[in-house]
């Protein structure tokens, strides 16, 4: 089973790392009365050893994000996987910790099973927490937009055609479909690393689904209709652009719904959308 997609993210990665540090912070100083082992705070004697720690197990954790996202432009990632991947993050950030305890304290802990028990428990719950919480948050925008493309299908009267016209077929690195959208409900596509995210419309609300694929490949997929790249990182409807605008070097498409953000137009560009839209242009 494929992990959360969202869990993947670029975004989603960096915030869970501002959030497990931030987390862990606060955990630590509430559970220092409560543990021999807990020795991070804003004391002079231990504040120079606290950073030095977070910027280690910072630098643990963006390594390990990095990794991830490069891993996953070939590979899928299971739950089993990231699970691993997790366990990995855990034993490196707790070996740290343990290397700090025994320098900060050598003559008055002594490296025995109960240290290593108490430094695996700590900072298993100080990981553990934030990312069970992500996971969920991720885990349940994804079902959101599962529901929304499953009532897309419903509302449309033939979901999924072997051709059509009118729909276009949305198809993952893996040539897997996963979801069919009426063109004209399409309002553009955004590039984000490994993913794409597809915004669209239904019943009049402005919805998002993301997909792992690349922009350049999608953008074979969509020739012959009315989606064209407009930039390095956008594909646009161009039936669903109301005004294409100029201001100084920047060129940017506005669209036709009152949520969607204006989409810029890079000048690699700039010449097929303005022959493309000539008749809209100010």
């Amino acid at each position: 089973m494929e992990a959360p997609k969202y869990l993947l993210q670029r975004r989603f990665l960096l915030e869970s790392v501002a959030f497990v540090v931030v987390f862990s912070f606060l955990f630590l100083l509430s559970y220092h009365p409560f543990s021999s082992t807990i020795w991070l705070g804003l004391k002079p004697d231990v504040v120079l050893p606290t950073v030095l720690f977070y910027l280690s197990g910072i630098g643990v954790l963006l390594l390990s994000k990095i990794g991830l996202m490069i891993y996953q432009i070939r590979h899928t990632i299971t739950v089993r996987k990231y699970l691993l991947w997790f366990l990995v993050e855990f034993i490196l950030i707790a070996v740290i910790y343990l290397l700090f305890t025994r320098r900060l304290f050598e003559t008055d802990i002594p490296f025995t099973f109960r240290l290593v028990l108490h430094t695996s428990l700590c900072v298993g719950m100080i990981l553990v927490i934030p990312y069970t919480i992500f996971t969920l948050l991720a885990a349940n925008k994804a079902k959101t937009e599962e529901l929304d493309a499953l009532k897309l299908q419903l509302a449309t009267e033939n979901p999924v055609p072997e051709r059509s016209d009118h729909i276009i077929h949305f198809y993952d690195f893996g040539g897997v479909l996963r979801i069919s959208i009426p063109a004209k409900a399409i309002y553009y596509i955004a590039s984000q690393d490994n993913y794409v995210e597809i915004q669209y419309v239904l019943e009049g609300k402005l919805l998002n689904y993301l997909m792992r694929c690349r922009t350049a490949r999608l953008e074979k997929q969509l020739e012959g209709t009315s989606l064209i790249r407009c930039h390095r990182s956008y594909i646009v409807n161009v039936d669903n652009v109301s005004q294409f605008k100029r201001e100084k070097s920047r060129a940017f498409l506005v669209l036709t719904h009152p949520d969607a953000k204006r989409i810029p137009v890079s000048k690699s560009y700039y010449k097929a959308i303005a022959e493309r839209l000539g008749h809209i242009a100010s």
